[in-house]
């Protein structure tokens, strides 16, 4: 992982964690070979939203089936699509007839499709999960307080962490300098120890706020640099100290962080790829060997780059992250290019973002690659 100041971009991003069904996942290797991708919008249908999605998957399982998945992989598509949601987008991953991954994406995050091939289609999930990062939420007014703890992608459950500071003594006085520091200053601090023990619970860099703005303030005066200060996303009461009704405004916020920290990301590569001990490469072919050696912290790809490579494959070696040309006899499975790159970046715990175009930090190339370490060589 990069280090100072550089990291902090980096922790400010997603990553799609891969459970243990795709990570013993063998190309070619389940019973028809191939796995099924689908990614499916939320139907418009007022008050029959449930009948609707249930249909939508029932489609996406049929589709599966023409491309060549086998019966029991198509219809667990469909077992994965869960219940339906308003605003929301579904990835579901199967093979050999069972369910690999099932993640809500925000909503327009990722255009719909249904896939079939030997390798699962996860580079456009995972460039959303990187717009999704862990973070939390703090709740905080006058008369109480709690946090919300949100693993990158929402994998997992938010977990509610409730506040009982030994005091309650917040407020505008406090922060003027004109209130014991018993009062509302002790506060802040235990509130902020809370803040710090629920993002350390989900691996979070990323504090958001509603409630008080002056206890907000104060919160942030006692977060680490790395997880604060405290983003505003709402101002006011807050019933029940819940965050359920601020998940528009955590969305949006979390855009903006998450494209910060991406446009971060793409200078330092830009910056450091042309330095005499690089510790980022430009290119596929420099991209797929660090790969080969667990070195890459951030895969960039253009957006356009599946689509451009649409019929660019290459080989899967002996391990996941080992990428070789189509026609090695000593590759495993034949797999389009782009699934190829993102499963060897997943399987080495490494963030997969997309740039809109080749333009600015990638110099025209169609992917690029923060290292952890450097040089490149």
């Amino acid at each position: 992982m990069p280090e100072g100041r550089n990291a902090l971009p980096v922790l400010r991003l997603g990553r799609l964690e891969l459970g243990p069904g795709l990570r013993a996942l063998q190309p070619g290797q389940a019973a028809s070979g191939l796995v099924a991708t689908a990614i499916l919008q939320m139907p418009d249908s007022g008050s029959e939203r449930q009948y609707a999605w249930d249909v939508a998957w029932s489609d996406a399982a049929r589709e599966a089936g023409t491309l060549g998945a086998d019966q029991r992989t198509a219809e667990a598509l469909a077992a994965g699509a869960g219940t339906a949601v308003a605003a929301a987008t579904r990835a579901v991953v199967a093979a050999d007839g069972e369910v690999l991954l099932a993640r809500w994406l925000p909503a327009g995050a990722v255009p719909g499709s249904v896939r079939v091939g030997p390798l699962p289609g996860l580079l456009e999930i995972a460039a959303a999960v990187a717009r999704r990062p862990a973070h939390v939420v703090v709740l905080a007014d006058r008369h109480g307080a709690a946090v919300v703890a949100h693993a990158a992608g929402d994998q997992y459950p938010a977990r509610r962490f409730p506040v009982r500071p030994p005091a309650l003594h917040h407020g505008e006085r406090h922060v003027t300098g004109r209130e014991p520091e018993s009062g509302g200053e002790q506060n802040a601090e235990f509130i902020a120890g809370r803040v710090a023990e629920a993002a350390a619970s989900v691996s979070a860099h990323i504090a958001l706020g509603a409630g008080d703005q002056h206890i907000l303030g104060a919160i942030s005066g006692h977060l680490p640099s790395s997880l604060g200060p405290v983003t505003t996303i709402a101002s006011g009461p807050v019933p029940g100290y819940r965050d359920d009704q601020l998940s528009g405004q955590a969305a949006a916020a979390l855009d903006e962080i998450t494209a910060a920290a991406i446009g971060a990301v793409a200078d330092l590569v830009a910056s450091s790829a042309g330095e005499p001990e690089p510790a980022a490469v430009l290119g596929v072919e420099a991209v797929t060997q660090q790969l080969a050696g667990q070195q890459v912290a951030v895969l960039l790809v253009a957006a356009d780059f599946a689509a451009d490579t649409s019929g660019a494959r290459c080989g899967i070696g002996s391990r996941p992250t080992e990428l070789l040309a189509a026609d090695d006899p000593a590759a495993r499975a034949q797999v389009p290019l782009a699934d190829g790159l993102a499963w060897a970046a997943l399987h080495q715990d490494a963030i997969v973002v997309q740039l809109r175009d080749r333009a600015g930090p990638l110099a025209g190339w169609p992917a690029a690659a923060l290292l952890r370490r450097g040089p490149a060589a």
